[in-house]
């Protein structure tokens, strides 16, 4: 019956919420209830209610973990400090945010819930993205792979939502839109009217970093929509934002002001603190790039005053509590001089001894214990700090080893697989040719473009190979392995005369994404200068100068001009790999006077050896 009546209650305040706090008539409807009835409701109140009245929803969250408490129930004391954490992540006290995670996790472990602790993962990764991206993905796969096991798909929603945020922030976007699209599915069959906007503005987001303003305007807009409909606060406050980065990107920054500044007016008033920052700092640039500049600093001082707001708060707060036990300690001091004075005539040389003896043991009192509070909480905090950090490193090695022994069994198997199957098809066709010695030039060719295929590929394979076994490539790997492929094109192509010049003078280590597309584009640049350019010399240079080192592909050939020849998938992949590794690929040519390939890497880009 109490349930029935909670029910109601509800229903009737929601549909009349513009009188009446939401928060307030859930505490209202609940105070009959059972104390473990009491904190389960308290639990459900919504997402969007809790984001939009964070500091009432403290003191409720605050309340019902004594309650928990009390109740001795370990699984909904947990769900409290998640709740706890969501409120301190919006009011930004991002150090309790993670320690009401861990508190969490840590009971979800010990009490075998593996969907809660998958949910308290995911959700303390995502906490510590901006600080650790690393780490931060290393939560979310844990958290997402325990939830994957219980197939708890209303956990994986916002998981897959926030690991596409992940992804997004470390450039990978399109594998971004592919959680975004994972998350938004269950959202729609779940019917969560709070996630659905959620996921839509993040595709919006990463779409408008692909620079498809249609489809980001689309996503937008029918966030917007859902957000309006439901009137949530941080929902449409977010909106705004993205607003203001859509019209950012494409420059039109008047029309970025506009939402800008509706979204810097919601996040003060409602005390969103880490958007107010961001909103104030993109304002600040819009206004400089209109001419503005007085308005430039205006919100650039304002960006400056709200990130150190969160520290002045709590450094006054500290102040008020030091001002408080002063102002006590004075008056606790008069009444004792007030007492000493009304038999000060009588005692009046034995009480001052006494007060001397009384206040220099007091004195020396609070300096040794504080000095040994001191000197324990240092200790401690540096204990704490070594344990971290060891734990840390293990986990990297960790990684850095499973990783190592993946790219091994990777190799291994193309190797093995791959390679004695291509291996199979040259014997095969080479078989075929030499039984059947055919007359026909059409197959004849037909044959030996499979063969040739199937060598070049298997060529790839062994650069491929090569690239997985290394977890870093040295500048001087690369030299040697180019060198290796020139002498091998100087056999097959005795017409061509082949030089190499190498005058690097430092030594740079290279990623294996660095590594293999340096090594294509070189090979691409002279199977091209091979197949179509009809040169006598080819020449392969790689040079140094203070701030970049630059690859070179030079032929004497036929040349072309490049403003009437279309850029087929060869120059087009070439120009692909080259942005892939933040490279300068550049092609000079014209009629009859060879081309020249460049490639251009700055140093800051790679690391010294």
């Amino acid at each position: 019956m109490k349930k029935l009546f909670f029910v109601c209650f509800i229903f009737i305040s929601t549909t009349s919420i513009a009188q009446t706090n939401y928060i307030d008539s859930v505490l209202l409807a609940i105070k009959n209830l059972t104390l473990e009835e009491q904190v389960k409701q308290t639990l459900i109140i919504p997402y969007d209610v809790v984001v939009a009245n964070t500091q009432k929803a403290e003191t409720v969250f605050l309340n019902a973990l004594e309650q928990a408490k009390i109740l001795e129930n370990k699984e909904l004391e947990a769900d409290v400090y998640n709740q706890l954490a969501l409120v301190y992540a919006f009011l930004g006290e991002y150090g309790k945010r993670l320690s009401y995670n861990l508190k969490a996790v840590k009971i979800y472990e010990t009490i075998g819930n593996k969907s809660k602790a998958g949910n308290t993962y995911g959700g303390l990764g995502y906490s510590m993205y901006r600080r650790d991206i690393d780490k931060a993905k290393y939560y979310m796969l844990k958290g997402m792979k325990l939830l994957e096991e219980v197939n708890d798909e209303l956990s994986l929603n916002p998981t897959y939502d926030n690991y596409g945020v992940l992804q997004q922030v470390s450039g990978n976007t399109d594998s971004a839109i592919f959680f975004y699209n994972k998350a938004l599915k269950l959202k729609y069959n779940q019917k969560d009217s709070i996630g659905i906007p959620f996921a839509l503005g993040h595709l919006s987001s990463a779409y408008l970093e692909k620079k498809d303003y249609t489809k980001a305007k689309e996503y937008l807009d029918e966030s917007y929509a859902i957000r309006k409909k439901r009137n949530d606060t941080y929902g449409i406050a977010e909106c705004l934002v993205l607003y203001g980065d859509f019209y950012f990107a494409q420059e039109k920054y008047t029309e970025a002001i506009k939402w800008l500044k509706a979204c810097y007016q919601m996040a003060i008033e409602n005390k969103y603190i880490h958007m107010a920052q961001y909103v104030s700092e993109h304002l600040s640039i819009c206004f400089e790039k209109t001419g503005n500049v007085s308005e430039a600093i205006n919100y650039l001082k304002i960006q400056q005053n709200l990130k150190d707001s969160m520290l002045n708060e709590n450094t006054n707060k500290a102040i008020a509590e030091l001002e408080v036990q002063f102002e006590t300690e004075k008056k606790e001091k008069e009444i004792i001089e007030q007492k000493i004075k009304i038999t000060e005539q009588e005692l009046k040389n034995k009480a001052r001894t006494n007060s001397l003896l009384v206040v220099t043991g007091i004195l020396l009192l609070v300096l040794v214990s504080g000095y040994f509070i001191y000197k324990q909480q240092k200790l401690k905090q540096q204990r704490l700090i070594e344990e971290n950090r060891l734990k840390d490193e293990l986990a990297r090695i960790t990684l850095q080893n499973e990783l190592h022994e993946e790219r091994l069994r990777i190799s291994r198997d193309l190797h093995d697989n791959i390679g004695s199957q291509l291996t199979f098809i040259i014997s095969s066709v080479d078989n075929m040719k030499y039984l059947f010695k055919t007359t026909d030039e059409k197959l004849n060719n037909k044959l030996l473009d499979i063969s040739s295929f199937t060598r070049t590929t298997i060529t790839q394979l062994r650069d491929t190979i090569w690239a997985l076994n290394k977890e870093q490539i040295t500048f001087e790997d690369l030299v040697n392995r180019l060198q290796k492929y020139i002498e091998t094109a100087k056999i097959a192509q005795e017409q061509i005369a082949f030089k190499f010049e190498n005058q690097l003078k430092s030594n740079f280590l290279l990623n294996t994404i660095q590594g293999v597309n340096c090594h294509r584009i070189v090979q691409e640049a002279i199977n091209n200068s091979i197949k179509y350019s009809a040169a006598t010399n080819v020449k392969l240079a790689i040079l140094e100068t203070n701030d970049t080192i630059v690859i070179q592909i030079i032929d004497d050939g036929i040349g072309f001009d490049i403003n009437k020849i279309s850029q087929g998938n060869g120059l087009q992949n070439m120009k692909t790999r080259a942005d892939k590794i933040k490279a300068t690929f550049k092609i000079d040519s014209s009629p009859d006077n060879g081309t020249t390939i460049t490639l251009t890497m700055r140093k800051d880009t790679l690391n010294a050896v």
